[in-house]
């Protein structure tokens, strides 16, 4: 009897010590989810931006080390493939003329204290994207460029440096604006551009005017207005099948770029998984001659070390062994038995 007992003490034994190797090295997806911050810092030179209204939106995340735009940004004509510094900010500007065209709700949103800074926390990993209003002081408009970053799965604060520029506004003058459409297609040799694009004008968040660009317009619009303290946004509709889109603009120019990517596929409402080979929050180039001549700095320091592992790394190796390691301790147990058994 004291026998058996010893057999079901050693069985219950090693059941406990693997339960207790799994509980310690499965990642703990509760403290990922809601550990982590970002504090945005915002300044231009030695002017530290207070008052300036932040959103936040969570647009993706990485699957197999490769970032998909996820949730409401599903489905977008935005290739993720290539993140690199010429189209990361054309990339959130694209992004960003999606979220006020279809009224997409932040995440979060805070303003920035006297210091410049503002803090966002309780976020989970995945891949976000902060914009920020103007704000006036003086006859000085502070503003903000777009801003991509990741968070990671280690529950670790960040610092992110948006790119400030400012502008002077002089009462009485005024405001000429423009937006172009700029064909990447090899000069249409695949034949796949519309004869004419839709583009909405949006004004302060609310759609201001509708313009149909073309051939015969150089696929560009001009307007005037004397209302300079507004902020503008542009937004494509219908973008044609087989193109990607990015957005480029400074204070008065915009720029709508579409790329010929027959390899972007869009099934189910969700973007294809594409492959990046660098983290998100990059430093950003400098905007294309044809519209603006501002450049775009967006950088993230992230605290070093991490006991969790990123996405892409496989723990689904884990369960199987732990339970072939259980099967064999069981088989060696009853081994056991039937030997001594035999002996008897």
């Amino acid at each position: 009897m004291s026998e058996k007992k010893n057999r079901i003490f050693s069985v219950l034994l090693s059941l406990l010590c693997i339960f207790m190797l799994l509980a310690s090295v499965m990642p703990d997806s509760r403290a990922a989810e809601t550990n982590s911050s970002v504090t945005l810092v915002c300044a231009q030179d030695s002017v530290k931006v207070s008052s300036m209204y932040w959103k936040i939106y969570k647009v993706g995340e990485r699957r197999d080390g490769r970032f998909v735009l996820t949730g409401k940004f599903a489905g977008y004509p935005v290739d993720m493939n290539d993140l690199d510094t010429d189209t990361v900010r054309g990339i959130a500007q694209a992004l960003e003329s999606f979220i006020i065209g279809d009224s997409i709700e932040a995440h979060s949103t805070g303003l920035t204290n006297s210091d410049g800074t503002v803090v966002f926390s309780g976020l989970d990993s995945g891949l976000y994207l902060a914009v920020a209003k103007k704000v006036k002081k003086g006859e000085t408009s502070y503003m903000a460029t777009p801003l991509l970053f990741e968070i990671k799965e280690d529950g670790s604060a960040e610092k992110a440096f948006p790119k400030i520029y400012s502008t002077i506004t002089l009462e009485g003058s005024v405001g000429s604006y423009t937006v172009k459409k700029v064909w990447v297609d090899n000069d249409d040799s695949y034949e796949a551009r519309p004869v004419n694009v839709t583009v909405d004008l949006f004004k302060d968040g609310e759609l201001y005017d509708t313009v149909v660009l073309d051939e015969s317009s150089n696929w560009q619009h001009r307007w005037n207005t004397l209302e300079l303290d507004s902020e503008w946004r542009v937004l494509e509709r219908n973008i044609p099948v087989k193109y990607a889109v990015l957005v480029d603009y400074n204070s008065k120019q915009f720029l709508i770029k579409n790329s010929y990517a027959p390899e972007m596929l869009i099934e189910g409402g969700s973007q294809t998984a594409t492959t990046t080979t660098a983290p998100v929050t990059v430093t950003s180039g400098s905007t294309s001659s044809t519209s603006a001549a501002t450049t775009a700095t967006a950088t993230v320091t992230t605290a070093s070390g991490s006991s969790l592992p990123q996405t892409g790394q496989l723990w689904w190796p884990v369960l199987p062994l732990a339970l072939g390691g259980m099967t064999l301790i069981c088989i060696g147990l009853l081994s056991g038995k039937k030997n001594k058994n035999d002996e008897s």
